[in-house]
């Protein structure tokens, strides 16, 4: 399975998942390790953009992984078994505390969850903790830049 993650250049081989740790995530609390990445390089684009205060200034990459092919080493619960307020804006303690929980199960490599900017995408979520973080493999890293006109102020 190929996926994307969007990072400043230092890190777009860091599988670590201290940057989520710091701050949190949709789908982690603060302090639990995660590594986000989207299953489309167009939904990296995207999540990554809606999170930008402004155009960024340094050096970004698009990093491709090659996750290991083992259905059971992956989670995507059905839309009725995810919280309420997934998607809600600023991401919410409930999705927060599933994810948590599903990381420290540890139970398998990635969590796969729909977007919130656009639910018909998914993204993952990996556990950097999950012993098959060995097997994903870094296939390419890529300059990337966001295009001008998403920039625009638009009358």
């Amino acid at each position: 399975m190929r996926a994307w993650r969007i990072a400043k250049a230092k890190r777009a081989r860091d599988l670590s998942g201290q940057g989520a740790a710091l701050e949190g995530g949709r789908w982690n609390e603060v302090e639990v390790p995660a590594v986000y990445m989207g299953l489309s390089p167009g939904i990296c684009c995207l999540e990554t953009f809606v999170h930008l205060p402004a155009r960024p200034l340094i050096p970004m990459k698009i990093t491709v992984f090659e996750l290991p092919d083992d259905p059971d080493l992956y989670f995507e619960p059905p839309a009725a078994e995810l919280p309420t307020s997934w998607n809600t804006m600023p991401a919410d303690r409930q999705s927060m505390a599933f994810g948590t929980e599903w990381i420290r199960n540890g139970g398998q490599l990635g969590l796969i969850v729909p977007s919130a900017v656009m639910p018909l995408e998914r993204n993952i979520v990996i556990n950097p903790r999950h012993p098959a973080i060995e097997q994903v493999q870094i296939v390419e890293v890529l300059d990337f830049s966001y295009d001008d006109r998403m920039f625009h102020v638009r009358p």
